[in-house]
């Protein structure tokens, strides 16, 4: 008899991820690095903190659609449920953006009622969620990190019930934090404030007082009256003999401290990818340097925008019984949607057509409920209904505004004597003169 010939699964990759360890109860590739020093550190530093709640408010800045997959057309109905019974701007996209730029992954949990139905969408705190996979990425499930404090049981997810967001990924597996290089920046600062906190706590910038040819007892006087003076800055300071007056150390190492302090700064922006003007930190380079920056940043909130909305419309909508809709992000900020309607416009005066202009917004993600976008004006609507007036040209006037005869054309110009004699008299009538005659 026959052996049966073994079927050989070939649907999923056999690459290996580095760094995946294997028990009874896990499966993993999470990386080995804490994440709560890093949070709090960067929590307690204005610069980084700053930068982090600028960038989710830019991109939240703008707007977005759902639409039809096949003909893009615009679904209003599924954009209203998103956006009012699933909060979908400030308990979804929010928290994306601020689990994304923390962790460079992020995990929404889809929660159903009895009925397999949605009922709402849940962001959870990367830093407690731990993805089970297989050898080469490919997800099992999902586990917590802190157990249940009344059962005491670690909650589990099934890879239906997680939808995972990876910025930054390089592979299948958990995308790079980049809090890691953040971390270090980071306490390499507060070494240095707790240094310049040293510095001035044990006043290591006091006035170092030398005495020559004085005896003890003058000393003591000194000493006896600067305590009673002390808070006295208009108090003279007597003393019997020499005195030679220094610094315990130089006031000057707080500028080497200072720019330190901005050099780390700078690497945190960089890292952050947050221009420093949007920072709060001014820029004196000029307006074009700033430009550039905005330009730059625009840039890095798009990358990220492109990465939630691929996964939002292959995981999640196929998900919630959507995957024939998908969300499309607008221009980033309300200048870049004006550029866009400027092109618009010029594209139009060029005698484009109108199939072409409306395939040219959808590529930049606006779309219009309306069925028609451009409606036909008549020429004498261009105009605002008024036919303009030739008598009423600046060119049928003169001095204080009194209007000319009729203006003929050639030799029978009303205004022909006028302007010769205007453009004669910059040259005080000579070698220009001219007979006037009248028939």
């Amino acid at each position: 008899m026959a052996k049966k010939k073994e079927k050989i699964k070939k649907a999923k990759s056999k690459d290996v991820l580095q760094g995946f360890s294997w028990n009874k109860d896990v499966a993993t590739i999470y990386p080995n690095f804490s994440f709560k020093a890093v949070i709090n550190m960067m929590n307690n530093d204005p610069v980084a903190r700053g930068a982090m709640s600028h960038f989710v408010d830019k991109f939240m800045e703008g707007d977005w659609a759902i639409v039809k997959k096949e003909d893009k057309t615009y679904d209003k109905e599924f954009e209203n449920k998103l956006l009012y019974d699933f909060n979908f701007n400030s308990e979804v996209l929010r928290k994306l953006a601020i689990m994304g730029k923390l962790f460079n992954n992020a995990f929404l949990e889809i929660v159903r009622f009895t009925d397999n139905s949605v009922k709402f969408l849940n962001v959870l705190d990367s830093e407690n969620i731990e993805p089970i996979t297989e050898p080469n990425g490919d997800v099992i499930g999902f586990k917590s990190k802190i157990p249940n404090p009344k059962t005491g049981e670690y909650p589990k997810w099934s890879s239906d019930e997680i939808v995972w967001f990876k910025f930054n990924d390089m592979s299948k597996g958990y995308a790079p934090v980049d809090t890691r290089a953040l971390w270090e920046n980071l306490v390499l600062k507060d070494y240095i404030k707790r240094y310049i906190t040293w510095l001035w706590k044990t006043g290591q910038y006091r006035v170092l007082y030398n005495f020559k040819g004085a005896s003890d007892t003058n000393i003591n006087d000194f000493l006896t009256y600067a305590r009673k003076h002390d808070d006295n800055f208009k108090a003279p300071f007597l003393l019997r003999g020499d005195m030679n007056v220094t610094m315990i150390r130089s006031i000057q190492e707080n500028e080497n401290i200072i720019r330190l302090l901005s050099y780390l700064d700078n690497q945190s922006l960089i890292l952050l990818r947050v221009p420093p003007i949007d920072a709060g930190i001014p820029d004196s380079s000029g307006r074009s340097n700033s430009d550039a920056q905005s330009n730059n940043f625009t840039t890095h909130i798009s990358s990220y925008k492109s990465v939630v909305a691929d996964t939002i419309n292959k995981y999640l909508f196929p998900k919630m019984n959507k995957g024939n809709d998908i969300i499309v992000f607008s221009p980033i900020d309300r200048f870049s949607e004006k550029m866009v309607l400027d092109n618009v416009n010029i594209m139009k005066n060029m005698g484009m057509k109108e199939e072409i202009i409306i395939e040219y917004l959808n590529d930049k993600g606006m779309f219009f409920s309306g069925k028609q976008l451009f409606q036909e004006v008549k020429q004498s609507e261009q105009n605002n209904g008024l036919k303009k007036d030739i008598n009423t040209m600046p060119s049928r006037f003169k001095g204080t505004g009194a209007p000319l005869e009729k203006v003929g054309t050639g030799e029978q110009s009303s205004t022909r004597e006028d302007q010769l004699i205007k453009k004669a008299s910059k040259f005080d009538m000579y070698p220009y003169t001219y007979e006037i005659t009248k028939e």
